[in-house]
């Protein structure tokens, strides 16, 4: 059996409270923004980056008559954002006296389960929970709503602004939003899918164009609540796609796997006659957000919404930028550079405590803004 002072070693900690922390959420994985992720990308940032913004070319090069010089072009505009990394920096206290009473610290040959679990437990909890901060910020970045709230030293994330805080700001454009006015050209969800005699696939292929229009891309995934997809198999439009006397999905199933609590994940997928090449991405998973002490529980995406976009898979499309900080471990350490999601632990005294320590600096970035929608569907 391992022994806490095996458990705690910078090695097999900084792995198993990473493992943990990208492994606490579907949609962390799935976006591939998780530690370690395929979507993950080191610039070189500190504090401070950027990223640009470059949209495919529309336009048509130019035709010359015979003999004639060529056609000159204006170069294609670069965007530029700048933007500060959100900062996570959490902690737990191992007390002494605590691990004194579960196992002898002063002899690890004879420590038993209690001790060894015990500091697991808390190690995990703490991974989980710097796993949550990241996936809170691909939350909001799916909503183009994520504001960082200054409570004191302590900050922490919200989808909306309770007064004083920070926008970080997705640059998705206003007509992706609610009911997606994506071309000027009217609302193209312009009744609600609470009601089964809503045209759900004309809403879909309206989507699909305009997002082609926008950025020559495609819609292949979509992430709604269980409420919601209840509502689109039940809507007449596409049952009628599928036929009166078959199935509205061809597919619907529950995603294999498990969370790094052990219990089987939640998260569903379903394809539907009506929207051929799509993905519906079910989900009841959220986080508690709110100020320490008030938070709430809050889905994902909620029962009124869903989230339109082109496949996380494309990595032109959505990274997660990693910054970085020195830090030094201990009182007197040396000082290191820690890039992205970072653990470490150090012993303090009065009273004599072991610390384990948790540090992310990342924020999910949208090289093309107009790739996701976020839309109410339900008014």
């Amino acid at each position: 059996m391992a022994s806490i002072h095996d458990i705690l070693r910078p090695i097999t900690l900084t792995k198993v409270i990473s493992r943990v922390a990208a492994t606490t959420d579907t949609l962390l994985m799935w976006m591939g923004m998780q530690t370690g992720g395929r979507n993950e990308v080191s610039m070189g940032h500190g504090r401070e980056g950027s990223y640009n913004v470059y949209n495919h070319v529309r336009k048509i090069a130019s035709g010359r008559g015979p003999g004639t010089a060529a056609g000159r072009r204006s170069r294609n505009a670069i965007g530029r954002v700048p933007f500060v990394y959100p900062r996570m920096h959490d902690s737990v206290g191992l007390l002494a006296e605590e691990l004194h009473n579960f196992s002898k610290i002063d002899d690890p040959r004879t420590r038993d389960e209690a001790g060894t679990t015990y500091v697991r437990m808390q190690t995990k909890s703490l991974a989980q929970a710097g796993g949550n901060w990241r996936t809170a910020m691909v939350v909001g970045m799916l909503r183009d709503s994520l504001y960082i709230v200054p409570d004191g030293d302590t900050w922490y994330p919200s989808y909306t602004d309770p007064g004083g805080a920070i926008r970080v700001n997705f640059q998705m454009p206003a007509g992706n939003k609610t009911q997606l006015n994506m071309l000027a050209a009217g609302n193209i969800i312009d009744a609600s899918w609470l009601t089964a005699s809503t045209n759900i696939p004309l809403h879909l292929a309206k989507i699909q164009a305009a997002t082609a229009q926008l950025n020559g891309g495609m819609i292949t995934d979509i992430i709604v609540s269980s409420i919601v997809w209840s509502y689109i198999i039940q809507n007449d439009y596409i049952q009628g796609y599928a036929g009166t006397s078959n199935s509205p999905f061809t597919t619907w199933a529950r995603e294999v796997g498990q969370g790094p609590d052990g219990s089987p994940l939640t998260e569903q997928v379903g394809t539907i006659v009506a929207a051929p090449g799509v993905t519906f991405h079910i989900t009841d998973s959220g986080l508690e957000v709110g100020a320490p002490g008030s938070e709430a529980f809050s889905k994902h995406v909620p029962d009124t919404a869903a989230v339109f976009m082109c496949s996380p898979r494309n990595p032109d499309l959505y990274s997660m930028y990693l910054g970085s900080e020195p830090i030094s471990e201990r009182d007197g350490g040396p000082k290191n550079v820690k890039t992205g999601f970072a653990a470490w632990s150090n012993e303090s005294a009065n009273p004599t405590v072991t610390n384990v320590f948790v540090l992310d600096n990342a924020i999910p970035v949208n090289h093309i803004p107009n790739s996701i929608a976020y839309g109410t569907v339900v008014f």
